[in-house]
């Protein structure tokens, strides 16, 4: 996703706000009140356009650096969010002769939320939504009010271009606008996910899917309240999504086609240094 915002700031010369070291997440300082951010010392600095990096959510924090934006977020069903998160940072090494890793890791958080009797409080890994978005368990439902009022548009994983043509309405891009490369995906066959670890993830992560269950349906209220035919909206969408998949696919060399394949830290280092020859 932050890939599609970061060329779409290239190619419109944009200026988004990175960590000075070009990693996927912006911080916090110490005080928990401002970012830490990528700043260009010069008295005619005309502001910051994007923010489209892994970020914690702090309104207050976030009005400082880009004003009278539009705020956008994606999740993904807890479930194959804790799956994909535990392959992706290798964590079935833990597990050398488990036949299922991933069981074996679910399980073992599981019995230590029935000993503790609290759920993890930052999720399984780290990766839930009620923390990435400053949920309090204590205060769920009027979190998520509150996120649901501040929040333009909750994509969702699943619905990837259904997103991304209510994205495309919302800051009146063009279908090109929105085209991307499918990157970090892994081919590797895992152990399925069995219906005794799928019951203790969906005990584990109740808050999750509440959560990500009330903006699947705000989504789709969104696609029901479409301005103009949605449907032909999309098949056009994925038309021209199918065309460039074809068009870069075997070597392809032209800017687009590279810009096109390039990853989030590549396009944030080349905003990065387009920013410093020619913004002061």
């Amino acid at each position: 996703m932050a890939s599609i915002i970061y060329r779409y700031a290239l190619r419109h010369d944009l200026i988004a706000a990175v960590d000075p070291d070009h990693n996927a997440l912006i911080q916090e300082d110490e005080s928990a009140e401002h970012y830490v951010i990528e700043t260009y010392n010069c008295s005619d600095f005309p502001g910051y356009n994007i923010i489209a990096s892994h970020i914690y959510y702090n309104r207050p924090a976030m009005e400082e650096i880009v004003s009278d934006a539009k705020y956008i977020t994606i999740i993904r069903f807890p479930q194959s969010q804790i799956k994909s998160g535990f392959y992706f940072m290798k964590k079935d090494e833990l597990f050398p002769n488990a036949p299922n890793p991933f069981g074996e890791y679910v399980k073992l958080k599981y019995e230590k939320y029935i000993e503790s009797g609290s759920r993890p409080e930052r999720g399984i890994h780290n990766d839930f939504k009620r923390f990435n978005l400053s949920m309090d368990e204590s205060t769920l439902a009027s979190e998520i009010q509150r996120l649901d009022n501040e929040l333009d548009l909750v994509m969702l994983t699943e619905y990837y271009d259904e997103s991304l043509i209510l994205l495309g309405k919302l800051l009146c891009w063009d279908f090109e606008d929105l085209v991307y490369h499918k990157m970090k995906e892994h081919k590797t066959e895992h152990p399925p996910v069995t219906p005794q670890t799928e019951r203790m993830i969906t005990e584990l992560t109740s808050l999750d899917i509440k959560f990500y269950n009330y903006f699947n349906d705000t989504l789709w209220e969104k696609i029901r309240r479409y301005e103009g035919n949605f449907t032909a909206d999309l098949q056009k969408f994925r038309a021209i999504q199918n065309e460039v998949e074809t068009t870069c696919r075997f070597g392809n060399e032209s800017h687009f086609c590279r810009l096109l394949h390039n990853d989030c830290h590549f396009l944030s280092v080349k905003l990065s240094t387009r920013n410093e020859e020619w913004i002061c």
